[in-house]
Order: structure tokens, then C-alpha cells, then sequence
């Protein structure tokens, strides 16, 4: 039984870095035949815009826990520059992860489930009765480095206060979309332009 949860998780691992080598591989291919540079011409014609689809997007992508916002950053990065993709990506982090804490605080863990999914409850429960017994915001911070999105529904559950959370997901959000934005989408720019 082990043996096959062993597996299992093993193909989930193998599943989600293929879809992330997949999205880079397609971002990679579909700039270098567009060209960066006409994408971005493009998005600046939106303007403001652009810049909330991108937030929104990356958003929703926190709100449905399988997705990741980290991809979306790391293209975000190479189509509107490092530093405004940086505060777009930071407003996004926070907007989608203060919904998962809002979603979980009104409608309890039923309705977490569903947007988690059920590959996560584990992850949720662990991560739940560890943030039960340790409020403080520089263990949040630390925990949410994890996986912010599951991280917010489980603070949701818990007797933490808003105010904390926030504090704890602002700091984290900054040294996370901080290493996709500046490392991933370098890595990203140079990929397109070899």
C-alpha cells in the first residue's frame, strides 16, 4: 500500500513538472516566433488593462489551488519588465491568497476541499493543525513559502487574524514573486533570445 502511494506521488511530481516544463517550453517557442518585443508593443496599446488581466489571471490561478501563479510571474517578468510585473505579481499574490483565507473563513472546509482538491488534503490537514498551534506571523511567513495558496485556505480555518495573515503573506509574497520574477523570467529572456 505504501509502495503504491510512493508511485503515485512520484507520477503527481512527474505530472506537474512536465506541465511546467510544457508552459515554459510553449512560452519559449511562441515569443521567439512572435518576438518579444511585438508582444510587449502590443500589451502597452492595453495599457492599464493588460495589467489587470495579468493580475486577475494570476489571481485566479492562487484561487484554484492546482494552478500556480509562479508560471504566469515568470512570463509576466519578460512581457511588462522586471520591476512592473514584480508589483503586479505581488498585488496578485495578495488579492488571490487573501481569498482563499476569506473563502475558508465564511465557508468552512467543505467548500476548501472542492477548490483544494482531494490530492491536497493532506497537505491541508498537516499544514492546518501545525498553523493551529503556531499564530505567529514570522512562522506563517516561513510556512507560506511552501505553497502560499493552500497555506491561505488553511489559515482560513484557523482563529488567526486577518491582520496577521496579511502581514505574513505581503513579506512572503515579496521574496517569492521577487525570485521568479527576477531569476525565472531572466531565465526565460535568455531562453527566448539564444
Amino acid at each position: 500500500m505504501a509502495e503504491a502511494q510512493g508511485m503515485t506521488a512520484r507520477f503527481r511530481i512527474l505530472g506537474a513538472v512536465l506541465v511546467i516544463v510544457g508552459f515554459y517550453a510553449l512560452a519559449v517557442l511562441g515569443l521567439r516566433w512572435l518576438g518579444i518585443a511585438p508582444v510587449q508593443a502590443w500589451l502597452a496599446q492595453f495599457g492599464m488593462f493588460s495589467w489587470l488581466v495579468f493580475v486577475a489571471l494570476s489571481a485566479g490561478s492562487l484561487i484554484l489551488a492546482p494552478l500556480s501563479g509562479s508560471s504566469l510571474y515568470v512570463l509576466g517578468g519578460a512581457l511588462f519588465g522586471q520591476n512592473l510585473a514584480f508589483v503586479l505579481s505581488v498585488v496578485a499574490t495578495v488579492l488571490g491568497c487573501s481569498v482563499n483565507f476569506w473563502l475558508a473563513r465564511w465557508w468552512g472546509r467543505r467548500v476548501v476541499l472542492r477548490l483544494v482538491g482531494a490530492g491536497h488534503i493532506a497537505t491541508l490537514d498537516r499544514w492546518f493543525s501545525d498553523l493551529e498551534s503556531h499564530h505567529g506571523i514570522f512562522y506563517m511567513f516561513l510556512v507560506m513559502h511552501l505553497s502560499q495558496d493552500i497555506v491561505s485556505y488553511a489559515l482560513g480555518l484557523t482563529r488567526i487574524i486577518y491582520r496577521d495573515f496579511v502581514i505574513a503573506l505581503s513579506l512572503s509574497a515579496v521574496t517569492i514573486v521577487g525570485f521568479y520574477i527576477y531569476l525565472g523570467s531572466r531565465v526565460l529572456t535568455w531562453l527566448i533570445n539564444v
